[in-house]
């Protein structure tokens, strides 16, 4: 059995498919697969990257499984890590659009239970979704994931929330107004802030805040 074989049983055995497997390592899909098929040889730093998610080096390697070793980088990985759901869906950046994507989540990212714990945060409050548009530069780019708190929705001026309307879907900063309407504002001051009637319309949801990323936050 060759290393790709071994790394595609190895990565079966922890299941994943192949485009989450290289979203929580950092590297692409096509890189996985050229990996599988031994096509190219893993990086260094991709092996570190799958031993930290439990996957058996040793064995990917040398074809020498070590059972209590790999159950112990397993049983690390849970203590250490927690896993938020990733969806793709696009959030509008711009005027609003139709919320693009499926519903179920296409693959998780990995958080340190200590970042978490530090901020306040639990996984199964989180959920990871993309940014479209340039109205939040230079805030939040185009493509940029964007994580977000479900659990904190409510809204306090300044800060950014994901916010739908009927199926219009926007990340944007807030600020409540007198008459009870909210103000939607753009970052990039080339977009106008958007003004939404909380009193008259119908539908709206705080999906929840969007929480800054820092060097620690995606693992």
């Amino acid at each position: 059995m060759t290393i790709g074989a071994r790394l595609k049983e190895e990565r079966e055995r922890l299941g994943y498919t192949q485009p989450a497997f290289a979203e929580l390592v950092g590297t692409t899909k096509k890189s996985q697969i050229d990996y599988e098929k031994d096509s190219t040889q893993p990086k260094a730093s991709y092996l570190a990257g799958i031993a930290d998610i439990g996957a058996d080096i040793l064995y990917i390697v040398t074809g020498i499984r070590l059972i209590e070793k790999k159950k112990e980088q397993k049983g690390d990985f849970s203590d250490e890590f927690d896993l938020v759901n990733v969806f793709d869906v696009d959030i509008s950046a711009g005027h609003g659009s139709i919320c693009s994507g499926d519903a179920k989540p296409i693959s998780r990212l990995a958080f340190r239970k200590d970042w978490l714990s530090k901020h306040g945060l639990y996984a199964k409050d989180l959920l990871i979704v993309y940014a479209k548009g340039d109205s939040m530069l230079p805030t939040i780019q185009d493509k940029e994931k964007l994580l977000v708190n479900s659990a904190d929705k409510e809204l306090t001026d300044g800060f950014i929330y994901v916010i739908r309307n009927h199926e219009n879907y926007w990340v944007k900063r807030v600020q409540r107004q007198f008459d009870g309407s909210l103000l939607l504002i753009s970052d990039n001051k080339m977009y106008p802030p958007m003004q939404l009637d909380l009193n008259d319309a119908n539908d709206v949801e705080i999906i929840g805040r969007w929480i800054p990323p820092s060097r620690a936050t995606f693992y």
